[in-house]
C-alpha cells in the first residue's frame, strides 16, 4: 500500500523558470491573461501560486478563482 501523497504533487519547485517568472508578475501586481485547455481564456491578477493551484482575481476586490494549473495552457503578462 502506498503511502497518502501517492498521486499528489509535490512541493512548489521554486528552481524552475517558469515558477519564479509567475512569482516575479505575482510581487509586481502584474495582470495576466491565461487560456485554458477548454478553449476558455480568463484574466485577472495573479494572488499565488502552489503545486496544483493559481489564485486569480478577475478584477479588483472580486473573489479569488483558483485554477488548476494542469488547466492553464497559455499563461502571459499583460502589463
Amino acid at each position: 500500500m502506498g503511502s497518502s501523497r501517492d498521486g499528489r504533487p509535490g512541493d512548489l519547485d521554486t528552481s524552475q523558470p517558469g515558477v519564479r517568472q509567475i512569482q516575479a508578475w505575482i510581487r509586481a501586481e502584474l495582470p495576466v491573461s491565461l487560456q485554458l485547455s477548454n478553449g476558455s481564456s480568463l484574466s485577472g491578477r495573479p494572488l499565488w501560486i502552489d503545486p496544483c493551484f493559481l489564485a486569480l482575481e478577475p478584477e479588483p476586490g472580486a473573489a479569488a478563482v483558483l485554477i488548476n494549473r494542469d488547466a492553464i495552457v497559455l499563461l502571459r503578462s499583460l502589463g
